[in-house]
């Protein structure tokens, strides 16, 4: 099988450890695809300069909404300064009102300029949105933020919010949560996801799938949230992980996706 992780955090010092290990792992379980993910300046250098070490890896600059009241609208925009070839997407941002709900003025600021950053460099979105759909649709919506395209990374919506989101073009992105005997909400909604618009991933070192949870997340485990799906989907996992790479090269390699402009 050919496997995209379309959302991890391999370069945290949380994996260091054992991180020739779980990169040998990987590659035997068959993940080719990798993106690393920013959560601020330093920590989306961090991520470029790792995934230059590796066939098949890639990174985003952001920062996480979590980091908002730290940083300025002009940290966002020098991100810029980071992007090449290896650099996919920004983010990841939004709003985070689970962590960190006193910040909301600052995580709005902090989003509005990944979406200027996102169109200025015709790269797509990671969203973070927890517990905050109707303020991450409202932003995305003033701020002409579906124009790059994007992912709503770990999603945790319901089925209507699902529908919203998909006719936006973006994707949804599937995490570990899935396998949890409390999913069933996110089970309706990969359920009802067109398989053109359906993302895996591990966000690792979190979020690991049963039977591994509890113990540090990391790509191989994507198995597990193959199997999960492709009995909700009623398909074979081989063909499952055959879409889903192929949609995470669409949205993140490729230069012909919908409505993407020539980077400037």
């Amino acid at each position: 099988m050919k496997i995209a992780d379309s959302h991890n955090h391999l370069h945290f010092d949380e994996c260091r450890k054992n991180l020739d290990d779980i990169i040998n792992r990987s590659f035997s379980a068959g993940i080719e695809k990798f993106l690393l993910v920013g959560i601020d300046p330093d920590d989306s250098m961090k991520a470029k300069i790792f995934s230059e070490r590796y066939k098949g890896f890639y990174s985003t600059v952001g920062i996480h909404p979590q980091m908002a009241v730290k940083y300025s609208t002009e940290d966002v925009y020098n991100l810029s300064r980071q992007i090449d070839e290896k650099v996919v997407a920004v983010g990841e941002t939004g709003f985070d009102f689970f962590r960190a709900p006193a910040s909301y003025i600052e995580q709005e600021q902090i989003f509005k300029a990944h979406i200027k950053l996102s169109k200025d460099y015709a790269l797509p979105l990671v969203i973070h949105d927890r517990e905050a759909h109707k303020e991450t649709i409202r932003v995305l919506d003033e701020n002409d933020g579906w124009s790059m395209g994007g992912v709503m990374h770990c999603f945790s919506g319901d089925t209507d919010f699902a529908a919203y989101i998909l006719s936006k073009g973006f994707y949804l992105s599937i995490t570990g949560v899935i396998t949890y005997k409390s999913a069933d909400i996110l089970r309706e909604v990969a359920k009802v996801t067109p398989l053109d618009r359906l993302l895996i991933e591990t966000d690792a070192p979190y979020l690991s799938p049963v039977p591994y949870r509890g113990k540090m997340n990391e790509p191989a485990y994507l198995i597990e949230v193959l199997k999960m799906l492709s009995e909700i989907k009623k398909m074979g996992m081989e063909e499952l992980s055959e879409i889903t790479f192929s949609n995470f090269e669409k949205l993140f390699l490729s230069n012909n996706a919908p409505k993407r402009k020539e980077r400037i």
